[in-house]
Formats: structure tokens, C-alpha cells, sequence
């Protein structure tokens, strides 16, 4: 058995030139002993216009990646996943664009590489199938390949049958047949499972639960588990002893309460959202001339606000509208490093207190009163979401900006005041990734007619 770890990236990229390209999308994949250990997927925000091409490839497009982290956010998270491994891809592509990447924030990546592409060449040079074909002669499951999971995962399989398991290929019948085992004596429970949206667990002999999961559509999701053919998967599902699950009659709170409990139980199994992380936000300090400058920071904060604080770009997004509004210096507020006067393309009429011509007290007065109005600032509504069943209404309530809960309510169950919703309301916690689930919903143009405010006089 190797005992190499391997880091496999898969990307999706906006080009600029034939030798230059901007990330949009990211996969990677941490192998260890033979085993996923960890996964990671991120869209981005390229700063630059996606064109329609690659919009009919991969379905994303300029209003997909606008409120996505840009690279500098994530970079950390990259060069952690990275250490110690071989990085693994199908091509040079990922290295090249994350060398490039690393290099415009000053940092110089040199990595370890293995291209599965040469690798086949290598070993199959008498095959002339494509991809897809060599695939299927070879039993390795192909995915969307246009996206950077469904890529990194047939990446993973290439690996698998290339390097891992080259010399272990009279195991690999014996290994077919106890999965094949393993999902059999599964198959009734998990047909007994609805296409419906919801939360699964998989539990283990102490009843303790090792995974938790969503999904648009329960029977498919849990039985891919027990099709995979990925170590980590396999090794999941011989542990379970139990599964159990909530339908939530939507994705969205499907996402929610996957959120809740996994920041509840930490399962072992589970990866993303068990580490907290901190939400930005929007701090004033004074400088040595007396005046109030805006910067944007991150900092834990329990009661931060969903429109602002779930991404650099949205918060940035924020602090431009307020000094728009109230006529602040983009110098003074974080957009601007350059020498003299600001120049900025979004605020052409600064109020020149950078260059001391307005005194620090008129100055320092409107910034006090864009941060009342921050404060102030903060939605209160509700979304209207199908129910688990027939005659029946999910919600999501959020409070002055803050994450409370979700609910159900009975269609013939009267709503007239906010407060009557606290009767069906299922308390939960507000964290950063309930914010992110929530901000991304709320900011898809599809969705803005099931946000009921509560400041308003129509309520359901």
C-alpha cells in the first residue's frame, strides 16, 4: 500500500490569453493511504467577464461567480490541502493557472506534479479510444467532467488504477463483491426512501452518528454512497449500522439543518462546515490625522449580518453603496492605496479628506452615520418554501439580519403579524455558513418573489 499523499485539483478557467488564465472554479481531492481524506470545491469570482462559450460548457456565468470568493480568500485553504502531497491533474492546466494565481499575490508556488494524461499515454499506447471511451474500457466512472467535481472524482479513479492500485489489481474482484454485498443488504431500506428533499444520518453500532448529508432527492443520494467506489465511501458505509432521515420539503432548509447538525455532532465523516469560520465585517478606527477610516476584517462575530459578512466581495459591495450614500473618502475606506488625491472609477466626487481639505469633525460626522445606518439596516423576513407535504408551508425566518430558524405551518393556519410565526418557529443557531446558504438564495433573481419582509404590511 503507498502511503504517498496525493492532491488532486481539477479547475474551471476564464482565458485571457492562450498562456493566461483566470480560476472560476476548483476541486481538490486529499488522498491519503490510499483513502479521500478530504474535499474541497470552491467557485470564484475571476474578476473579469465569462463569456457564453464557456457558459454553455459549464453553466456558469458572470451572475454565478459575482458574489464568490475571489483567489486571495481561499489561497490558504489551497496551500493546506496541498502540503505534503503530490499534486495530481489531468493535465499541466491546474498548475500552470494556480502559479499564475499565487504568483499576483506575491507568493511563488513550486509543487510536485503527476499528469494522469502522460501517464496513459505512457501505458496505453496502442489504444486510439477518447477519453470517454478509454474510460469505459477501463470500468472508470465518468461524471459531468465539466464541472471541477465530477473532473477531480474521474481524476481520483485514474489514479486509483494507475498508481495506487497497480499491483493490486487481483484484489479488485474481491473488493467488487463485498460492496456489491454491502449495498445488497442495504437495498430494501434504502428503496423504502422517497425522492424528496431532506437531511440523512448515518449512524453506527453505538448510535452515534459518523455522517451527516442533504440532498434534493433522499433515495438517490444515500444510495450513491453505497455505490461509490471510493475507499473513504466504502469505509463509510461498512460502519454504518443505521440511517435515519428528515424530509424538509426543500433544499433550502435541507441546507440549513445539514448545517445545524453538523456543527452539533461533528461527525466523523463529515468535512466541510465543521470548522467555524469567521464572517467580515465592516471596522472604523482612527488614523493619526484624526479621521474615522473603514476597512474591511474579519472577526467572529455571532450576530453578523447575511448580506454583508458572508464573502469579501459582498461586504465590499456594502461599504461602496454606504460611500456612495454618504460621500466617504474610497481612500479612507479601503478601496484606494494610491498616492494623492483619490481617482476612483465607482466614486468620481471624493470629498478630499485624504488630502486634508475637509476638517476630521464634518468628516468624521457622516461616517458615524453610516455606521448608525449599518446598524440599522437590518431585514427582517421570512422565506416562503414548500412544504414536507400537502397543505402545508416551510419558512425561514430571519431576524434584524440574524439567522432564527425554520418552521412549518398548515395552509389554513392563520399569519397575521411576525410574531406568529414564532409558533411554528424550530429555533436555530446563526453562523457563517447559515449566512452563506441563506445570502446565496436570497441574491438568485428566481427566489425574490418567496421573501415575504416583515416590516410590511402583506405577510403570506
Amino acid at each position: 500500500m503507498s502511503h504517498q499523499s496525493y492532491a488532486i485539483v481539477a479547475v474551471n478557467t476564464v482565458a485571457v490569453t492562450e498562456h493566461f488564465h483566470r480560476l472560476i472554479e476548483i476541486c481538490v481531492i486529499r488522498i491519503t493511504n490510499q483513502m479521500e481524506v478530504e474535499r474541497f470545491t470552491s467557485l470564484l469570482n475571476p474578476q473579469m467577464h465569462i463569456g457564453t462559450e464557456l457558459t454553455e460548457v459549464t453553466g456558469l456565468d458572470n451572475e454565478t461567480v459575482q458574489f464568490e470568493p475571489v483567489f486571495r480568500e481561499i489561497a490558504e485553504e489551497i496551500l493546506r490541502l496541498l502540503e505534503g502531497t503530490i499534486l495530481v491533474s489531468f493535465s499541466d492546466l491546474a498548475y500552470r493557472v494556480l502559479r499564475s494565481e499565487f504568483k499576483k499575490i506575491g507568493y511563488k508556488f513550486v509543487h510536485p506534479t503527476l499528469y494522469i494524461s502522460k501517464l496513459i499515454n505512457e501505458r496505453f499506447p496502442e489504444e486510439s479510444m477518447d477519453l470517454r471511451g478509454l474510460s469505459e474500457h477501463f470500468s472508470i466512472p465518468v461524471n459531468d467532467l465539466n464541472r471541477c467535481d465530477g473532473m477531480a472524482t474521474w481524476t481520483a479513479a485514474w489514479l486509483d488504477k494507475l498508481v495506487l492500485n497497480s499491483n493490486q489489481n487481483e484484489n479488485h474482484a474481491v473488493e467488487y463483491y463485498d460492496r456489491r454485498m454491502l449495498y445488497q443488504q442495504r437495498e430494501r431500506e434504502l428503496n423504502s426512501l422517497e425522492r424528496k428533499p431532506g437531511v440523512y444520518y448515518f449512524k453506527d453500532s453505538n448510535d452515534a452518528i459518523i455522517y451527516v448529508g442533504k440532498a434534493v432527492r433522499l433515495r438517490d443520494r444515500v444510495k450513491s454512497h453505497f455505490n461509490s467506489k471510493l475507499e473513504r465511501e466504502y469505509t463509510l458505509c461498512e460502519e454504518t449500522a443505521d440511517i435515519d432521515f428528515v424530509y424538509t420539503g426543500s433544499n433550502l432548509i435541507a441546507e440549513l439543518l445539514e448545517s445545524d447538525e453538523i456543527n452539533l455532532h461533528h461527525p466523523k465523516y463529515n468535512i466541510a462546515q465543521k470548522k467555524p469560520t469567521a464572517p467580515f465585517i465592516i471596522a472604523s478606527k482612527e488614523n493619526k490625522k484624526g479621521y474615522l477610516q473603514l476597512s474591511i476584517v474579519r472577526k467572529d462575530f455571532p450576530d453578523s449580518v447575511n448580506e454583508v459578512y458572508y464573502n469579501r466581495n459582498s461586504v465590499a459591495e456594502k461599504l461602496m453603496e454606504v460611500c456612495k450614500e454618504y460621500n466617504l473618502c474610497p481612500k479612507f475606506s479601503g478601496f484606494h492605496r494610491i498616492q494623492g488625491k483619490c481617482n476612483h472609477e465607482k466614486i468620481s466626487d471624493c470629498p478630499s479628506a485624504c488630502m486634508g481639505e475637509e476638517d476630521p469633525e464634518n468628516y468624521n460626522a457622516r461616517v458615524k452615520t453610516a455606521l448608525k445606518f449599518l446598524e440599522s439596516n437590518l431585514n427582517n423576513f421570512a422565506i416562503k418554501l414548500k412544504g414536507r407535504k400537502e397543505g402545508e408551508m416551510g419558512f425561514v425566518l430571519v431576524r434584524d439580519g440574524v439567522y432564527a430558524g425554520f418552521g412549518f405551518v398548515g395552509m389554513n393556519d392563520q399569519i397575521a403579524s411576525p410574531e406568529d410565526f414564532e409558533n411554528y418557529l424550530v429555533h436555530k443557531t446563526h453562523s457563517y455558513h447559515t449566512t452563506r446558504i441563506i445570502d446565496t438564495f436570497i441574491r438568485k433573481p428566481q427566489n425574490k418573489s418567496k421573501i415575504i419582509y416583515l416590516d410590511s404590511d402583506v405577510l403570506v
